[in-house]
């Protein structure tokens, strides 16, 4: 997902590039603004149509076992049912989670939401330095803002190529002062 600046009204908002859940603009001039989405191409209803579709043939083959005989399979596919309404629920209610960093003359602004809770974070920009752990072999990179004795991590949701390309921009925008 790509952010995107859209100039409107004498100011620049960072904005999404993809319809979704309204993410209110940053009306002030940041120099540097990013946003970060979650990919939901299936969206919610498509992901509870594919779920009733498992839930069919799951529930159709433990249905023929037990007409064989083998009637514990039954238990097993409702579990297994069970585990897999679970996940969709997790999937569902992270589906929507955003993400952005602003950097404008004095502050960074980090705000999030995560499963419908809205955090904000906000440090002194002079004091605001940026970690870059380059990830070892097998883990992605990972990048955090840290202020006073705060650690915030941003850009989960990022691709590591994606990552990179964010902490040089960051270091570019937080050096420029």
């Amino acid at each position: 997902m790509r952010p995107r600046a859209v100039a409107g009204e004498g100011r620049e908002r960072c904005l999404l590039t993809r319809p979704g859940p309204a993410v209110h603009a940053i009306l002030v001039d940041p120099p540097y603004c990013v946003t970060s989405r979650r990919n939901d191409s299936l969206g919610t209803r498509g992901r509870w149509q594919i779920f009733a579709a498992l839930c069919a043939v799951s529930v159709g083959l433990a249905l023929a076992f037990a007409a064989f005989g083998a009637w514990l399979v039954l238990p097993y596919s409702a579990l297994e049912m069970g585990v897999l309404f679970l996940a969709f629920s997790w999937i569902g209610r992270h589906a929507a989670d955003w993400e952005r960093l602003s950097v404008d003359e004095e502050r960074v602004i980090v705000e999030r939401e995560r499963a419908g809770v809205r955090s904000r974070y906000e440090f002194n920009r002079c004091w605001t330095r940026l970690e870059w752990d380059g990830g070892a072999f097998g883990s992605p990179p990972r990048l955090a803002l840290c202020s006073a004795g705060e650690r915030v991590a941003f850009g989960d949701d990022l691709s590591a190529e994606e990552r990179s390309i964010v902490a040089k921009n960051l270091r570019r925008a937080l050096a420029a002062r």
